[in-house]
């Protein structure tokens, strides 16, 4: 007996431990109250157990509740476990299957027994009876529903007219702007050619300076020489003289006979001198008598005086001789004096009438200069009496065409009003007969209970409120094709309305709307000649023009604009074009005989204005900021009499040529694009392979004359062009593979939505059913219609989910407001109008946007998304050391009153109500933050960005891609995550939303970190490397 209840017990616990291993999936799937009323019935809960799963405060979700059923129903033991599977067999056979295996039964034996077949009857009705009460309250639901969706409508259209209103503001709003602009352009340019004048001005003054000064220089020079000179003669006179003197002394001197016999007699006096003084030495005083001896004496005496007397004279001689020398010493040095003097004298005297003759050269030109100065000071109020009458000519013109755009813009919004109101009545006499069908449809057997429910009814999460990661456009589309339960069981019988067949078609079918036959077929049942005049539709528009804000030339000379007028057919054929946007546009060759060769057109003629018929309608297209694709293109569609307006600006083409001869230029278009889709050199016919979000810089747009762009890639860092070049598609051929990687996702997102609707067919049907349109019935709906509307839809709704299919084929949708189709469009079609050229002006699709670059020296603030996440980072990156290069933005708390006041005065960039005050973020909140050198680190939504672009503040824009394989992740984040699928498609809808902001943003992928340190650390260094990058900026989103 013991082994047998152990083996009992043992099987109750071999069951168990099945339900066990289930555990998990019946927790998140079973709903215990719906469960309960069954287990009790089979009397294995009582009204405790009941209340206590039910009830109790400890147990906060579904699987905690789901949890201690089980709990309970395993101490039933055999029994428990019999009742749960019977419930499971009954509610969720799917989790009966899994558990046991087997197919269920539905033989219900437990409550058969404990109750009997009454019993179960009793428990059946009581189902039904629930059931019914749903329904009824579901079509409660319902109606309630359909008038707040056409109160919707009728607010979208109210809203949709108001924004037609505010687009024509907008529009005459930027014409303005364009004028201003332009107006900035020429007085700049003014400005510059005055300023460039005045410097050449100053310039030629100063050469001319230069040359006076280099030819008084010049003037110094020669007097110094002819000084030079004159001294050399001077001196040269002084030693003709002095050898003129020599020559008189060599010639006055004695002959050399004269000086012989001088000589001779000079040496016959010595001798007989020599003979007498030997002849008186000889002789002794003691042989001569005694008064010969007195004698001798006396003359001896007188002998020694003569001597005496003679040394005297010799020495008085000597001395005058001394005195005669000193004499001529002084008198040869006071005529060197004189000498000198006078050489000076003559010097100062030329040098005097140097500076007379250089004060008369420098008075005469400064009488010159005066009447140079005066002509100038002429012609300048010339010029500037010829300008401010041209200023009050242009003023005038701008008050009359002011005044006509005025009328213009009256005229358009009274129309606008008139339609307002129109469709104002056509939606209350709508709802009026809609109110009056709904009375009539209503049962009449409701309790007043479930009716009191019905009009108090809010949609539950979950049911009929719209996803997170759908537009307001999505929520639109998505209320037509609703679909309901079908009320009737097999135990109940219930009336269903029949949709009405005179009711008007409410919208074309969506893409995704799998009761359509025709859309059932897929995207290969349409025409393909009609699909191939929708490309060449898109072919034959304007080609791409960038926004005048991408670049700014300003002419080095202003030359009269001339105009003529010739015929415009085969224009193109007589003339060759050069140059672009950047340079402009010129003629380079003129047909000798041709038209244009008559009316005048020549080489070097730069092309502004054509007025005219271009493909049959009156036109002024700008060829000045024309590319050189949209100048051929304008030039070939002309027809008719066409008027030209050029300017002879012959050195600008002379330089054209030579830097084309030089290579510097491919040709005159300069300009960047920002690529929105994924272009591949192989399969798209190019040679350069771009990807989606990248900016290349376009140097050609008609490459080698084919519809092929010349580009070459950007470095992010500097903005410099790279060596790497090649050629992408042109902006119309770009536009047909936009639509064809469109329509490739349409088909395979409807592809994908068929078969998950393939399950619940056979238990839904659509509330309002609106057959889509046969092409073979209606001759003004063609299938090319149908692909247009669908594309129109799917442009207007695109699905996150249909976008991310494949990264190769991403494409990045502009909302460029004129993307929707207005919902009149298949109600009321005119028999004249072509629905396909409609639908074609209606698609308007971007693959290329026009960007220009930007610099800043300040840190950057930084934007996280998605916002849930953006706190959680800020404080993370602040507590893990990023306190020296990042802050928070501290924002300014304000009263009520205050707020108001001063976001009359200027909009804030972010603000968030607390209580009964605003805390508001502005821009002097950020720049206090970068003035520090450090990031602000701000927590705002990404409609804050395009403020932040027009205040000039450029912010570093980081999204963190949540996908089903990182959510995980976050669990030790502190988020308030109820469901992790709510949250990954939050973050779904926040792409969708990165889409439409006008510069780039770096995207983290999810395996670029595995954790939250490494999240931190990889969102720093990005932050750091996209501050060194350069930014681009679309100005035509702003």
């Amino acid at each position: 007996m013991e082994n047998g209840t152990a083996s009992l017990l043992e099987d109750v616990d071999a069951m168990w431990d099945k339900v066990d291993c289930k555990r998990y999936d019946l927790c998140r799937i079973i709903s215990p109250a719906k469960v309960t009323p069954y287990l009790r019935q089979c009397k294995v809960l009582d009204e405790q157990d009941e209340d206590e799963i039910l009830n109790s405060l400890r147990l906060a979700t579904k699987a905690n509740r789901t949890s201690r059923l089980l709990d309970i129903l395993q101490t039933k033991g055999e029994r428990g476990y019999v009742a749960f599977l019977e419930s499971l067999e009954f509610y969720y056979p799917d989790l009966y299957k899994l558990i046991t295996g087997n197919e269920p039964t539905r033989r219900f034996s437990t409550i058969v027994v404990e109750e009997g077949h009454e019993g179960l009857t009793h428990f059946l009705m009581n189902e039904v009876m629930k059931l019914q009460q749903q329904s009824k309250v579901k079509t409660l639901q319902q109606v309630e529903l359909s008038r707040k969706n056409c109160t919707l409508e009728d607010e979208q259209k109210k809203l949709r007219l108001a924004n037609q209103e505010l687009q024509a503001i907008q529009q005459r709003f930027n014409k303005l702007k364009e004028e201003r602009n332009t107006y900035n352009d020429e007085l700049l340019r003014v400005k510059d050619e005055n300023y460039k004048l005045a410097m050449r001005y100053a310039a030629l003054s100063e050469e001319k300076n230069m040359a006076v000064m280099r030819s008084r220089d010049l003037q110094l020079e020669i007097d110094q020489l002819k000084h030079r000179l004159n001294k050399v003669e001077e001196e040269c006179n002084i030693e003709r003289k002095q050898s003129l003197k020599l020559k008189n002394d060599i010639e006055n001197r004695p002959k050399r006979e004269q000086i012989f016999e001088l000589e001779r007699e000079n040496e016959m006096l010595k001798l007989k001198l020599q003979e007498l003084q030997s002849i008186i030495q000889v002789q002794t005083p003691s042989l001569l008598p005694t008064t010969d001896k007195t004698i001798f004496d006396i003359l001896e005496h007188d002998r020694l005086e003569a001597l005496e007397d003679r040394q005297d004279l010799v020495n008085r001689l000597y001395n005058l001789q001394e005195e005669v020398r000193q004499a001529e010493e002084l008198r040869d040095k006071y005529l060197e004096e004189k000498e000198e003097l006078e050489l000076k004298c003559s010097t100062l005297q030329k040098d005097c009438e140097m500076y007379r003759n250089r004060m008369d050269t420098i008075t005469i030109q400064l009488e010159e200069v005066e009447k140079e100065r005066d002509q100038a000071f002429r012609s300048r109020d010339e010029a500037q009496h010829q300008s401010s009458q041209s200023l009050i000519d242009k003023d005038k013109y701008r008050k009359q065409i002011r005044e006509l755009e005025e009328k213009s813009d009256e005229l358009h919004i009274e129309i606008v009003r008139k339609d307002a109101k129109l469709v104002t009545l056509e939606s209350r006499l709508r709802r009026i007969s809609k109110d009056i069908g709904l009375d009539q449809s209503l049962p009449r057997d409701l309790p007043p209970m479930i009716i009191s429910q019905g009009e108090g009814f809010k949609p539950v999460q979950g049911q009929s409120e719209w996803s997170s990661d759908e537009s307001p456009e999505e929520k639109f589309f998505s209320e037509e094709p609703r679909l309901k339960r079908r009320p009737n069981l097999k135990a109940g019988v219930s009336n269903t309305a029949k949709p009405n067949k005179d009711e008007v078609q409410r919208g074309p079918p969506s893409v995704h709307s799998s009761s359509s036959s025709h859309q059932s077929e897929g995207m290969d049942t349409y025409d393909l000649e009609q699909v191939n005049s929708i490309f060449r539709k898109l072919s034959l528009e304007r080609p791409f023009r960038p926004s005048l804000s991408s670049f700014s030339r300003i002419s080095s000379s202003l030359k009269p604009v001339q105009e003529l007028s010739l015929l415009g057919d085969n224009l193109l054929k007589d003339i060759t074009l050069v140059g672009g946007n950047d340079s402009g546009i010129f003629i380079s060759s003129v047909q000798p005989g041709s038209f244009a060769d008559r009316a005048g057109l020549r080489e070097g003629h730069h092309l502004l204005l054509l007025e005219g018929s271009i493909r049959g309608e009156n036109q002024s297209v700008s060829l000045d900021t024309s590319t050189q694709e949209e100048a051929h293109w304008t030039l070939q569609h002309c027809s008719g009499p066409v008027k030209l307006h050029y300017r002879a600006s012959f050195d600008s083409y002379r330089r054209l040529q030579r830097d084309l001869a030089d290579g510097t230029l491919s040709s005159g278009d300069s300009f960047y694009i920002r690529v929105n889709l994924n272009i591949s050199g192989q399969s798209d016919s190019c040679s350069l392979s771009v990807h989606c979000d990248e900016v290349v810089h376009v140097l050609d747009t008609r490459y080698q004359g084919r519809c092929e762009w010349l580009c070459a890639r950007v470095d992010s860092f500097s903005g410099s062009d790279l060596t790497e070049r090649g050629t992408v598609p042109s902006n119309s051929r770009a536009k047909q593979l936009l639509l064809v990687k469109i329509q490739k996702l349409v088909c395979r997102g409807g592809k994908e939505e068929s078969e998950t609707n393939r399950n619940i067919r056979n238990n839904l049907q659509p509330e309002e059913v609106s057959p889509s349109p046969d092409p073979k019935a209606s001759p003004r709906l063609s299938r090319a219609s149908i692909f247009l509307t669908q594309i129109l839809q799917f442009v207007s709704r695109v699905d996150i989910k249909y976008k991310r299919m494949n990264s190769n084929e991403r494409v990045r949708i502009v909302n460029s407001g004129g993307a929707t189709l207005p919902r009149q469009s298949f109600e009321i079609l005119r028999p004249e109008a072509d629905p396909d050229s409609d639908l074609s002006r209606s698609l308007n699709l971007i693959p290329y946007s026009t960007v220009t670059p930007q610099r800043t020296q300040r840190r950057r603030p930084v934007l996280f998304t998605p916002t849930p996440l953006a706190k959680t980072i800020i404080q993370k990156i602040l507590n893990m050391g990023g306190a020296m290069e990042f802050n928070i933005c501290k924002p300014d708390t304000l009263s009520k009153e205050e707020f108001h006041l001063k976001q009359n005065v200027e909009p804030f960039i972010h603000y968030k109500e607390k209580h009964a005050t605003f805390e508001c973020i502005t821009r002097e909140n950020i720049e206090a933050v970068a003035a520090k050198g450090k990031h602000c680190l701000l927590e705002a939504e990404l409609s804050c960005v395009k403020d932040l672009l027009r205040r000039e503040i450029y912010p570093i824009i980081i999204y963190v891609k949540i996908c089903e394989k990182n959510v995980k992740k976050l669990r030790r984040l502190p988020l308030r995550v109820e469901l992790e699928e709510e949250f990954v498609r939050l973050c779904r809808a926040k792409e969708k939303e990165l889409e439409g902001i006008p510069c780039l943003y770096a995207s983290l992928e999810p395996e670029a970190w595995a954790g939250t340190e490494d999240l931190i650390k990889v969102i720093k260094d990005r932050i750091l490397e996209e501050q060194k990058k350069t930014i681009w900026v679309e100005q035509d989103l702003l």
